[in-house]
Parts: C-alpha cells; sequence; structure tokens
C-alpha cells in the first residue's frame, strides 16, 4: 500500500469516529441552569413558583455556578434537582430545585442573605427533604 493510501484510509476512519465521539459527548453534556429557562415546561413552573422572587436578577437569571444535576426520589416522587448560586456570593445567595418534568412543577428553597424561604408551595415531606438537599449541596464539605 503506498504511503498516499495508507494516509488517507487513517484519515478517512478516523474522522467518522471522531464526530461520533463528539456527538455523544455533547448529547450527555449536563445543562446549565440558565439552559433550562429554555424549556417552556421548565420556565412556566419556575417563574410560578418564584412568584414575587422572580423580579430577583440571580434568581430570574440563574447565570451563577452549578453542580451538576441530579435525579432524586422525594416523598415518593421522582424530581431533577438543580442547584445554584448567584454569581460571585455563592455564601449568602444560593438555591436548590426540584423539578418533576412529568407534572411541570417545581418546588425548591431558597437562601438570601442568612434567610431561607421556600418557592412553589412544596408540601412538608418536599419541604423538609429540600432544606436537607440545601444543607448537604451548599453547607458540606467543600466542592
Amino acid at each position: 500500500m503506498t504511503r498516499t493510501v495508507r494516509r488517507f484510509l487513517c484519515i478517512g476512519f478516523a474522522v467518522p469516529v471522531s464526530i461520533a465521539l463528539s456527538s455523544t459527548a455533547l448529547a450527555q453534556k449536563p445543562k446549565e441552569p440558565w439552559e433550562y429557562l429554555q424549556e417552556p415546561a421548565f420556565k412556566s413552573a419556575y417563574l410560578k413558583a418564584l412568584g414575587p422572587k422572580s423580579n430577583t436578577a440571580w434568581l430570574a437569571k440563574r447565570d451563577g455556578p452549578a453542580p451538576q444535576d441530579k435525579f432524586v426520589t422525594v416523598a415518593g416522587e421522582r424530581y431533577v434537582m438543580n442547584s445554584f448560586c448567584k454569581n460571585r456570593d455563592c455564601d449568602n445567595h444560593s438555591a436548590v430545585l426540584l423539578f418533576s418534568p412529568e407534572k411541570k412543577l417545581v418546588y425548591g428553597t431558597v437562601y438570601e442573605k442568612g434567610k431561607s424561604s421556600y418557592i412553589g408551595d412544596p408540601p412538608a415531606p418536599v419541604a423538609s427533604e429540600l432544606s436537607a438537599l440545601w444543607k448537604k449541596e451548599w453547607r458540606s464539605a467543600p466542592r
């Protein structure tokens, strides 16, 4: 086999493999908090849950740092747990949300300047678990 043909075959096989790996990696990339706002079902449920807090910029934009999303089961229901905080002020402004795509609802706990509040009117067992999830996410050992 000539050198040119050998080079062509190597390139010809390498390109499709690298393209396939790239698209697989992209398909599994975790979402950034702000990307959820592009989904109409989430955005509607989130803004409804926020109520008057939807005027708070860091909550409305969701553009701060965020740990990776997780699936969790709380009070027998499965949720996507999404956490995020305010840019350059995670110690004083952070949130943990539970989103149910099936029910199109959001529950959450928001921590601002030493005070926590719930959004979305979570049932008591969910509220209790939200507090525990927030402590684990934002006040446990260094991330």
